[in-house]
């Protein structure tokens, strides 16, 4: 064919994918997939959102296909993004198949049967598949040497920066490896700021090719609100938000915020949902069609929420809470205004994102001690599951997790796994310090690097293009400081933000019974040998209880932790802890109430709970008592030690254990374990139900 004709044939493919008859290659677009067709080239495309990177890949695809090529296989970080890429991919003809973690083991069957025999065009897999040997030998195997296309989707996860995020990107080098020399590979990223684009480079290979287009983007107008509390950030949300033309999303950093502000919004009539990881993905994907078809004003959601959504008329996005880098921002802020003329980003700050931001920086990377723990336990072990390591070591489940995905991409590693099981290699190891040092700066310095955006009296837009090193960076003319004219309403009336605090004040913290004491029943037998406690008896389960804060969350919080520091609870809190019991639906309204007594702080439950019973009208007895000081509870990491922990601590007083139903009182309530061993015991000696009850909850979310 003619340079003409193969134009011609990629712009109707294109119109296909768009199901537009009018659609035009961006800048860039068919120049990437010639060097791609015809040179086979090794590029970096970055470009901003709504560019139309899948658009490279799929319609190279087919022509690399049409050509006897072998098929593509695309790295892609999320089941969103995958989603989308295959009904684009559909369009073309194209036969894509996915391999994630969602899929039933029906689904992966047919998915793995459909590689093996040469019958899929293009292969979306997620960086974690990487790590599956089983799936590299007895599926993957199968195509390498047959590749047409190699694609890093979301590139910047493959750098240093993004380690963090996907650790298993680090594996992407070692399939290259695989893969003939000569198979064109394309990685693209709508956030790249130099030092990122280099560290691609050094991942993918010096020869690789950047193809940058302008970050600018003309639809977009930015605007900051300043530093406001939970409540008035709430408040203007419900001013604002229905005022807001189209749907929207709302960013906030954790999972409890994102449930907070979901039900705050649809108090006030706003037709919101929250979005997180929390949330399966039958649901999660229901919720996305959901937006797109605009049967909601909006989502509120963390992160999950992010890379490859979506929905071109976005109207708004609002951050609720910062991101952790001007990278992150123009990432998530960029799913507004890709086709409609005119959106809205706005960038909100909290008290308390500083703290959560420190939080993500401090345990980004695992410590000597961690590591040590780990790497002890596989050596003293001849294979061993990852759910059994929580035995012999004090680390949470997550962080164990964490560290084995961090150690087994090291190179040299000093684990393996083998089927389940994890071993330590022969290879000495040290904690890369220097490189740790050297990331946790960064994230320092573009954390600040937000914060100066957020401060700026200069274009927005173009502070973002700036940072992440657009050359062809300019003023926008749309945002709040180069359009005052633009920026939204800060004014918030003072009764919308009283409503918002007596909102925050009741958002009570479910306490969850929990169903088994272990994970299997010698879990059970080793964690209880006092107390011999088996593997499942539910007759013993507590009932859901209720903790009437969050800790420090501005609210009641704040006032327990000033009585923990004084050590006696202000009489204030009575009143709202009443309120909170008699929301509590229960089964057979509790006559009694006990608490679970301190040898580091004697008096300080046990004065409020008399006092708390007299407001109560019922009995308060001094039920329970502590055999001995142990550890806090807040120092064991993991459900096994602190079961172990608690086993045999706890005396109960059958003469003190009085007919129907019982609170049982504590202070603060971070795992659970606590309220559901002196629940087992209290119902061991007659008690009917037991409902546990806190000040406040330390557990994160």
């Amino acid at each position: 064919m003619s340079n003409t004709q193969v134009y011609q044939a990629n712009l109707s493919m294109l119109r296909k994918m768009t199901g537009s008859t009018s659609a035009v290659f961006h800048d860039g677009q068919y120049e990437a997939i010639s060097a791609l067709v015809s040179q086979r080239q090794k590029m970096l495309v970055v470009q901003r959102t709504g560019w139309g990177k899948s658009a490279v890949y799929f319609i190279t695809t087919c022509m690399l296909r049409q050509m006897g090529a072998g098929p593509s296989i695309i790295i892609s970080p999320l089941i969103a993004l995958m989603r989308n890429q295959i009904l684009s991919a559909h369009k073309l003809d194209l036969n894509v198949v996915t391999i994630n973690s969602s899929l039933t083991k029906e689904e992966r069957e047919i998915n793995e049967h459909s590689i093996v025999s040469q019958k899929a065009d293009a292969i979306i897999i997620s960086p974690e598949q990487l790590a599956n040997q089983q799936f590299i030998e007895n599926v993957l195997s199968h195509v390498l040497s047959k590749v047409g296309l190699f694609v890093v989707d979301e590139a910047h996860c493959i750098s240093d920066w993004g380690h963090d995020f996907r650790p298993d990107y680090r594996r992407v080098t070692r399939i290259l490896q695989s893969i003939p020399a000569s198979i064109p590979i394309l990685a693209t990223t709508a956030t790249a700021n130099d030092r990122v684009v280099s560290d691609i480079q050094v991942q993918l290979g010096a020869d690789l090719k950047v193809l940058r287009g302008s970050l600018m983007r003309d639809t977009l107008s930015l605007q900051t609100i300043p530093k406001w509390s939970k409540a008035k950030r709430l408040a203007w949300l419900a001013e604002t938000v229905p005022k807001l033309l189209g749907t929207g999303i709302i960013y906030a950093k954790t999972v409890r915020d994102c449930d907070a502000v979901s039900q705050w919004l649809c108090s006030v009539g706003v037709v919101a949902h929250a979005y997180h990881g929390d949330i399966d993905n039958a649901k999660r994907e229901k919720l996305e069609d959901d937006l797109i078809a605009n049967k909601v004003k909006v989502l509120v959601a963390t992160s999950a929420l992010g890379m490859g959504f979506d929905k071109p008329d976005i109207g708004f996005v609002i951050h609720y809470q910062a991101p952790a880098n001007v990278i992150e921002y123009y990432q998530q802020v960029g799913r507004a205004g890709r086709g409609i003329d005119a959106a809205i980003g706005v960038l909100m700050l909290g008290s308390e994102d500083k703290n959560i931001q420190e939080f993500f920086i401090q345990n980004a990377f695992p410590n000597d001690e961690q590591v040590t723990q780990i790497l002890t336990v596989l050596a003293n072990h001849d294979g061993i599951k990852k759910a059994d390591i929580e035995r012999y070591c004090n680390l949470s489940s997550g962080n164990i997790e964490k560290i084995l995905k961090f150690l087994a991409v090291e190179d040299p590693s000093p684990i393996y796994k083998e089927g389940t099981e994890y071993f330590r290699t022969p290879i000495k190891y040290t904690l890369p310090h220097d490189r740790i040092e050297r990331l946790s700066r960064i994230k320092e310095d573009e954390w600040l690097q937000l914060i100066d955006y957020h401060q700026g009296t200069g274009c927005l837009m173009r502070y973002l293009a700036d940072t992440l090193n657009d050359a062809l960076a300019e003023d926008c003319g749309k945002c709040q400081n180069c359009n005052p004219s633009s920026r939204l309403n800060q004014f918030v009336a003072p009764e919308q933000i009283a409503k918002a605090t007596d909102f925050l004040r009741h958002q009570y913290v479910l306490i969850k019974p929990k169903k088994r004491f272990a994970a299997s029943g010698d879990t059970a037998r080793a964690a209880f040998k006092k107390y011999q406690f088996r593997y499942a008896e539910p007759e013993l389960a507590a009932e859901e209880g209720l903790a009437l804060s969050r800790w420090l969350d501005g609210t009641w919080g704040d006032l327990v932790a000033q009585g923990k520091k004084a050590n006696i609870f202000s009489d204030e809190l009575l009143e709202p802890m009443i309120k909170m019991i008699r929301s509590m639906p229960f089964e057979g309204k509790p006559s009694w109430l006990c608490y679970v007594p301190s040898k580091r702080h004697p008096t300080l439950v046990k004065d409020f709970a008399h006092k708390l019973a007299k407001k109560l009208g019922i009995h308060c007895a001094d039920t329970v008592s502590m055999l001995e000081l142990r550890p806090a509870q807040k120092t064991m990491e993991n459900s096994f030690r602190r079961s172990e922990n608690l086993d045999g601590l706890f005396k109960i007083d059958p003469e003190q254990v009085y007919s129907g139903s019982v609170l049982l009182l504590d202070d603060t309530v971070d795992s659970g374990w606590t309220f559901t061993v002196v629940a087992a015991l209290l119902k061991r000696c007659g008690a009917e139900r037991v409902y546990p009850i806190a000040l406040t909850s330390t557990a994160r979310g």
